[in-house]
C-alpha cells in the first residue's frame, strides 16, 4: 500500500509539475499560423531527405563520380555519407527555412548553459536508461544491430571514427526535434510541442527494436521538457551520443571485440 501511494503522490508531482510548465509556456501563446505550417512541413521535408538521401545506391553513384573506391572503408564511407544526409534533413534544411524567414537561430536552443540542476537531470537520465541497455545488450538481436558500423571492432581507428562521426549525428538529431520544432512550435501549441515532436521522432526508431521504439516516446518527453526548460540542447545531445558509445562497447565487449582493440 505504501508503494501505491508513494507511485500516486508521484504522479500527481509530476502532473502538478507538468500543468505549470504548460501554463508557462501557454502565456505568449498565439494562433497557429504560417510560420508554425512552414515548420511542419519543413520538417516533413528534412525526413524525407534524411530518409532518401544516404542510401547505398546514392553513395555508390557519388563515390562514382570521382572514381573513389576504397573498400577498406567502404561502410565507414557510407555511414559516413548517411550522416551527411541527416545532417542536410536535420540541420541545413531547417536552418535555410529559418534563414527565409528572418528568424534568429540563437534561439533555438543552441546556446551552451552549466546550469547544474540540469545537467544533474542528465546524469541521473543516463544511470536510468544504462540499467535496460546493459540487459538487453545481452540479446541477439540487439547485437545484430549495434555498432551500425560492423567494421568498429576492426581497429581502435574504426571505432573512434565510427563514434565521431555518429556523434555528429546526435547533434542534428537533437536540433532538428528539441530545437526546431519545440522552439518552432511553442508559441502556437505551448507544452504540446512535445507531442507533436514525439510522433517523428518515435517513428525513426521504427527499423531498430521494439524495446527502442517504446522507449523513444518516453525519452522524447523527458529530453523534450528538459530542452524547453533550459532552452538548451547540448545535454540532449551528450545524453544521446554518450547512451549510443555505451551500446556500441557493450556489444563489442558480448561479441569479444572489444578488448582484443587495446
Amino acid at each position: 500500500m505504501n508503494i501505491v501511494k508513494k507511485g500516486q503522490s508521484w504522479s500527481r508531482s509530476l502532473a502538478r509539475e507538468f500543468k505549470k510548465m504548460n501554463d508557462q509556456e501557454n502565456k505568449a501563446q498565439r494562433p497557429f499560423g504560417a510560420f508554425e505550417w512552414g515548420v511542419v512541413f519543413t520538417a516533413t521535408l528534412g525526413l524525407i531527405a534524411m530518409n532518401f538521401l544516404g542510401t547505398p545506391e546514392l553513395y555508390l553513384w557519388f563515390t562514382s563520380l570521382f572514381e573513389w573506391h576504397q573498400a577498406h572503408y567502404w561502410e565507414l564511407g557510407h555511414l559516413t555519407f548517411w550522416v551527411a544526409a541527416c545532417v542536410i534533413g536535420y540541420l541545413i534544411i531547417p536552418l535555410i527555412y529559418l534563414r527565409l524567414c528572418r528568424r534568429a537561430v540563437g534561439e533555438y536552443y543552441l546556446s551552451f548553459k552549466w546550469e547544474w540542476a540540469y545537467w544533474r537531470a542528465y546524469c541521473l537520465l543516463f544511470i536510468a536508461v544504462s540499467i535496460p541497455v546493459v540487459i538487453v545488450s545481452f540479446t541477439p538481436d540487439f547485437q545484430s544491430i549495434y555498432p551500425f558500423y560492423t567494421q568498429a571492432g576492426r581497429s581502435v581507428f574504426d571505432l573512434i571514427a565510427w563514434e565521431l562521426v555518429y556523434g555528429v549525428q546526435f547533434f542534428a538529431l537533437e536540433f532538428f526535434f528539441r530545437a526546431f520544432m519545440l522552439q518552432g512550435l511553442r508559441h502556437s501549441m505551448g507544452f504540446a510541442s512535445i507531442a507533436m515532436m514525439i510522433i517523428p521522432y518515435c517513428m525513426i526508431h521504427f527499423p531498430k527494436t521494439a524495446a527502442e521504439s517504446v522507449g523513444s516516446v518516453i525519452a522524447g518527453l523527458i529530453l523534450g521538457v528538459l530542452a524547453m526548460r533550459s532552452r538548451s540542447i547540448w545535454g540532449g545531445v551528450a545524453l544521446h551520443w554518450a547512451v549510443a558509445i555505451e551500446m556500441d562497447l557493450l556489444c563489442l565487449a558480448h561479441k569479444g571485440q572489444l578488448f582484443s582493440l587495446f
